[in-house]
């Protein structure tokens, strides 16, 4: 791999630390490419504009998340990961700040900070991903692991806009975020020059054959899933909010309501950010033990198309369900998803080549995150024709049976670790 540290000597297990400067990635990168959802609710109150066309600035941002990932995962190729995880650290940083510095009713200058961080948060799942896998001993752990700090962003990506809200303004959502990116890029950028991050090529695992034949098969098999479960993803991470505000309106009263009686005031928007954190709280937690549990001891094939089968129950709690029953539909969904992306990351690791694995994630990341528009500008387009998410839930439901239909065509022999490798792993 053509990587400016694989030189260096990073350390007795340098696995360790990418797995921490990737993690903490995986969970900044979430929380600021998706707080957004979170902010236009207060955003629309204080520019007097509605919900709906303000969520529509990030269209083009999320655009910009999916298609960068494949220039993206070049760079890393050819510059090595720990350089390309810097500049993501910078670029999501500033970005984020740009947002909160906008001018108010600004909406061609917050549009273009917002692209600023779909950019750069493209970084992400292109290089950090592959970069975990080639260094970690037991990749279905590193995967759980890096998968919970993930979730955790996506969990603070209601709380900390909704705290920093209510205790500020949507301003300072925006910026103390963006500071503290700019502060973990300064301190990997200081490891990197010391010597202790690096990189390697990716390991051989037993019983897979890396040839063009089975990287086309596997590839093209999960361009068609990820690309639905994609707008599945994308569907559930921005409508949910969306989804609670109404479902959910009469509880968030009482509880708004109990607690003014005691002198404490709070705001909706907080309210319906603690309950999207418990989606991915729930979700992190239950990623981590799937790594240890499942994806390193069950055949990848079964843990995939068990996952996607179960989304079909999932998107009809979040379509029909009352408030409770739809906030645990959006927690199974993203447990089901956290089961999913592991599995589609650790075979596309094993089937290409670690000289193009950059390339290879980011091809990955511009279908699965490419679709996240269509999502978007879905829950906009079904939220003003009906005045519900209903029809769109439906209709992901369906979405769902043609996911676990296609992933049946993955190869079935393939078990995330042959017991030779276990022996191997055990030896260590």
């Amino acid at each position: 791999m053509n990587s400016p540290d694989s030189g260096r000597d990073p350390g007795p297990d340098p696995g360790r630390r990418v797995l921490l400067f990737s993690s903490i990635g995986h969970a900044l990168m979430h929380l600021m490419t998706a707080f957004y959802a979170v902010i236009v609710l207060t955003l629309a109150i204080a520019w007097k504009l509605p919900a709906e066309d303000l969520l529509r600035l990030y269209a083009p941002a999320s655009v910009l998340l999916g298609v960068m990932s494949l220039p993206a995962g070049w760079a890393s190729d050819r510059f090595g990961a720990p350089a390309m995880m810097v500049a993501m650290f910078v670029g999501l940083g500033l970005s984020s700040i740009a947002c909160g510095l906008v001018p108010t009713g600004d909406t061609f200058a917050l549009s273009l900070a917002l692209c600023g961080i779909g950019t750069f948060g493209a970084i992400y799942h292109s290089v950090g991903i592959g970069w975990v896998i080639r260094t970690a001993r037991e990749q279905g752990h590193a995967m759980g692991v890096n998968g919970l700090w993930g979730s955790a962003g996506l969990a603070l990506y209601g709380i900390v806009p909704g705290v920093l809200i209510t205790l500020a303004s949507w301003r300072a959502a925006f910026i103390v975020p963006g500071v503290v990116c700019l502060a973990v890029g300064a301190v990997l950028l200081v490891e990197i020059g010391r010597g202790r991050i690096g990189d390697r090529p990716m390991p051989e695992t037993p019983g897979v054959e890396v040839g063009r034949g089975n990287f086309w098969r596997v590839f093209s098999v999960l361009s068609v899933t990820m690309a639905l479960e994609g707008i599945t993803w994308a569907a559930v991470m921005y409508g949910a909010a969306l989804v609670f505000q109404s479902r959910l309106g009469d509880q968030i009263a009482w509880l708004r309501d109990g607690l003014a009686s005691w002198g404490v005031v709070t705001q909706a928007v907080l309210w319906v950010g603690l309950a999207t954190s418990m989606i991915y709280i729930v979700s992190g937690v239950a990623q981590y033990a799937m790594g240890r549990r499942i994806i390193d001891r069950y055949p990848l094939k079964t843990t995939y198309v068990v996952a996607s089968a179960l989304q079909i129950g999932a998107m009809l709690a979040l379509a029909m369900g009352n408030g409770y029953v739809a906030l645990a539909g959006a927690i199974g969904s993203a447990v089901l998803s956290s089961a999913a992306g592991p599995v589609e990351n650790i075979l596309i690791a094993r089937y290409t080549p670690s000289r193009y694995h950059g390339l290879g994630f980011g091809a990955k990341f511009v279908v699965s995150l490419g679709a996240s528009p269509f999502a978007i500008l879905a829950i906009a387009w079904v939220r003003e024709s009906t005045g519900s998410l209903e029809p769109l839930f439906l209709g992901l439901a369906a979405t769902s049976v043609v996911i676990t239909l296609v992933a049946l065509l993955l190869p079935g022999a393939e078990r995330a670790r042959s017991q030779a490798y276990l022996v191997e792993r055990a030896a260590l």
